[in-house]
């Protein structure tokens, strides 16, 4: 045989030799080539195909390796004799699913963004390029908790700022909540529920999950985390957001906060895990202190990140672990590469240590509130206002919208006509339905876009 005629399609998301394969295989089985037949070079192939040459040598190596053909040294290659070959069903290998382009809305009143144009790029490239061409050994590994300078700027901060109580020495750096929290299922002790906050947030739920542990799921009251049933739930584990409970924006007051610290002292095993969500958006006055450095909060694994006060996409976290789980952590996960690049650690300790951070903070606070200010008293003037309970504006980036059962389905109905985002209330409860509401996050919606928004959702309330 002197060639193949071919269509190979170059767009088909198979690979070229794969397609050759398929063919001369196929062309094998069904008798088409017989034999002892003689198939062409690959220098005559690839030249008729308009194909490398690698692209024929990859295929006939794979027939060759399955038995579809043989070589004879300068001679070439030729069909085997298949007529006892046992025929093996076709296994088809389904594609990998593909994320699904995120839609695009005509307003979004998304919680899991910032104001992006407040981003202090300027700042953030210079002090970039200081520790690219001042530090080339930042090439080389770190410490798998991440780099000194990093956690004693940490260190401090939170001391000044959260009140908590830590040596550098108990910080360890990571990227996202996400991946430490996998860390911290595998240092508590195996077999121990993991206790989270109904409605809570979905993704910490996954993450524990995903790590083997079974989830007990305890109600809220005004105050968060229900302390008589976490007790009865046999959990060993409290995950809690008290700053700002994701998604009913409770901020814990300093009784509860201290029923629970009295829950973890009464086992040797038992640990609270403190989401530190947006404690730095505190609009009422002074923040309550973090649960670690409250007395007796030595029992609290602390975990923040700057995905909400810097951006999303500077995947940098990190948690101060008791000194009592210091050991285990280099026991386990010693041997473990820091996930955060040495260059972003050492710019983002710079901006720290530069004042940067703290006037970032400022700028964009002041940011939020005016637009928390002008959501709310956008509500506050519909002609419906009067049935319309707002919580939550105290702190963080997102309000609840409380009313009347048609009041709320009418606006849930207008937002998907009017391809609005919002977020139900309903949605973040685990088990029991819970009361509906909506979700309105501000940070990254321009505020000449609250009014229209509001108008078109709560069009025809009365």
């Amino acid at each position: 045989m002197n060639s193949f005629t071919i269509e190979l399609k170059k767009a088909s998301g198979s690979p070229l030799y794969e397609q050759l394969y398929n063919y001369i295989s196929g062309e094998i089985r069904s008798g088409n080539l017989k034999k002892n037949e003689k198939l062409p070079s690959k220098k005559a192939l690839a030249s008729h195909l308009n194909i490398s040459q690698n692209t024929v040598e990859t295929a006939y190596f794979l027939l060759m390796q399955e038995g579809y053909i043989y070589s004879k040294p300068r001679s070439g290659y030729y069909v085997c004799d298949i007529s006892d070959l046992v025929p093996l069903p076709k296994v088809t290998v389904p594609r990998a699913a593909e994320r699904p382009e995120e839609k695009r809305y005509r307003y979004d009143f998304r919680t899991n963004a910032v104001d992006i144009s407040s981003f202090p790029f300027r700042t953030w490239a210079k002090l970039n390029r200081e520790v690219v061409y001042q530090s080339p050994e930042l090439l080389f590994a770190g410490d798998v908790r991440g780099d000194r300078c990093l956690r004693e700027s940490l260190a401090k901060y939170l001391r000044e700022f959260r009140g908590v109580r830590c040596s550098p020495d108990q910080i360890v750096i990571g990227a996202g909540i996400e991946y430490l929290l996998t860390l911290v299922c595998g240092l508590i002790t195996p077999g121990i529920p993991v206790a989270v906050e109904n409605p809570g947030y979905g993704k910490a739920v996954s993450v524990i999950k995903n790590s083997g542990r079974e989830v007990k799921y305890i109600p809220l009251d005004g105050d968060g985390m229900r302390p008589d049933l976490l007790r009865e739930s046999g959990a060993g584990v409290a995950y809690i957001t008290p700053s700002h409970q994701f998604p009913t924006g409770i901020i814990m007051p300093i009784r509860r906060r201290a029923e629970l610290l009295a829950w973890a002292a009464e086992s040797p095993e038992r640990y609270i895990v403190e989401d530190d969500y947006n404690s730095e958006f505190n609009f009422a006055g002074k923040p309550v202190p973090a649960v670690q450095g409250i007395e007796g909060g030595g029992r609290v694994i602390y975990m923040s990140t700057f995905s909400r006060t810097l951006a999303p996409s500077i995947r940098i976290a990190y948690m101060v672990l008791p000194e009592e789980l210091m050991g285990r952590f280099f026991e386990r996960y010693g041997r473990y590469s820091s996930t955060v690049s040495r260059f972003e650690q050492h710019t983002l300790c710079r901006f720290i240590d530069g004042g940067h951070l703290s006037r970032h903070l400022n700028r964009v606070k002041h940011i939020y509130k005016r637009r928390r200010d002008k959501l709310v008293s956008t509500l506050q003037s519909l002609p419906c206002s009067s049935k319309l309970r707002i919580s939550g504006e105290s702190a963080g980036l997102h309000i609840i919208v409380e009313g009347p059962d048609d009041l709320i389905k009418r606006a849930l109905d207008n937002a998907s006509r009017e391809n609005i985002r919002v977020f139900r209330l309903s949605d973040y409860y685990f088990e029991g339905g819970g009361r509906e509401a909506l979700v309105l996050g501000y940070a990254s919606m321009p505020e000449e876009d609250f009014r229209p928004a509001v108008e078109l959702l709560f069009d025809g309330c009365k």
